[in-house]
């Protein structure tokens, strides 16, 4: 399954479908022993975690990644702050097409 993540200097966000998907994120980030935080200000939302920078946020995104899913860049990433990889992790473009197979 693909999550949409965005990130900043200070924080890495993921973005779930519905409160309820972040609440099961939640779980496999803990069992991970990673932290995921409320986000706050012009991202919060109750489906949107914060995983922090850095260690921290490679970390929560690898225990997501491990549980499999799949990273794609929000569409509020502005798209100067976007490259395929965040922290070695592999993101797809906000823009491109998902092949479905």
């Amino acid at each position: 399954m693909e999550l949409e993540i965005s990130a900043s200097p200070r924080a890495t966000w993921v973005w779930a479908n519905t409160v309820e998907h972040a609440e099961e994120l939640r779980k496999v980030l803990a069992a991970s022993r990673c932290v995921a935080s409320a986000a706050t200000g012009r991202n919060s939302e109750a489906r949107v975690l914060d995983l922090d920078m850095g260690v921290d946020g490679l970390n929560g995104l690898e225990a997501l990644q491990r549980s499999g899913y799949t990273f794609r860049w929000h569409s509020g990433q502005h798209v100067l702050n976007r490259s395929s990889k965040l922290f070695g992790l592999a993101v797809a473009d906000a823009d491109e097409e998902v092949d479905i197979g």
